[in-house]
């Protein structure tokens, strides 16, 4: 076993990452059940219904940088405008990533005379809390590349589709970076699985799904296409389902 504190873990909000501004965060993911016991069953039993979640973020209110404070603002009554990748284990390829795009329903600042400014924020997630790993850590790239595999393990193959997300939090003299995400059987050959739409800025986010029934395979990577000459930071998680 292997543990981790708080300190640890990272978190980034529409491609930009707000560690430095948080204290803690908190996420559920639920499940709806519905009862379908019958007469002759001997004990209650139930069907998984439709997924909710939510993500909380709690800090101090930064009174000069101000970045959180802006996305929060910018999505406060804006459809689906926050997104957030939560890495509790930190942001190295592989680390377990919790994705979530939501809705601010809570904004609060709390003050008193003896303490720091605080502030807690509570977004419902649009769907769903997504559970995964990163198959990009937090790193730079500066040339076309093949990402190093993330093995899921053997004869792990899923079914149910999934929700990939990109994040990239630093873009510096390229013209562009295309990122996509492969998987493979074999880890030899591979196959596109989802690409996004290519990035030309900093600060830029974005969530795609695979829809229901879409296979993925044991080993998944990430690719990427750079045009210019300059460097992109980004992460790239991926959830199946």
């Amino acid at each position: 076993m292997s543990f981790v504190l708080g300190n640890v873990g990272r978190v980034l909000v529409n491609g930009v990452s707000v560690s430095a501004t948080l204290s803690g965060w908190a996420v559920s993911h639920q499940r709806a059940t519905s009862e379908v016991t019958t007469l002759p069953e001997s004990g209650a039993k139930f069907v998984p219904g439709l997924m909710s979640g939510s993500v909380t973020v709690r800090g101090p209110q930064d009174s000069t940088g101000q970045s959180l404070h802006a996305q929060i603002a910018a999505a406060i009554g804006v459809d689906n405008a926050f997104l957030a990748t939560i890495c509790p284990d930190g942001t190295a390829l592989g680390s377990f990533a919790m994705t979530v795009l939501g809705d601010v329903s809570e904004y609060a600042i709390d003050a008193s005379v003896s303490d720091a400014v605080g502030f807690t924020m509570t977004a419902a997630a649009d769907e769903s809390v997504d559970m995964g790993f990163l198959v990009h850590g937090l790193t730079a790239e500066t040339v076309d590349g093949n990402g190093t595999a993330v093995d899921r393990g053997v004869g792990v193959t899923t079914t149910g589709g999934g929700v990939g997300v990109l994040s990239v939090t630093a873009f510096t003299g390229l013209t562009s970076i295309g990122v996509k995400i492969q998987h493979s059987t074999d880890n030899v050959s591979w196959f596109d699985l989802i690409t996004f739409t290519s990035v030309t800025a900093t600060a830029t986010a974005e969530r795609k799904f695979l829809a229901a029934g879409t296979t993925v395979n044991r080993y998944v990577r990430a690719v990427t296409d750079v045009t210019g000459t300059g460097s992109a930071t980004f992460l790239v998680a991926l959830s199946p389902r």
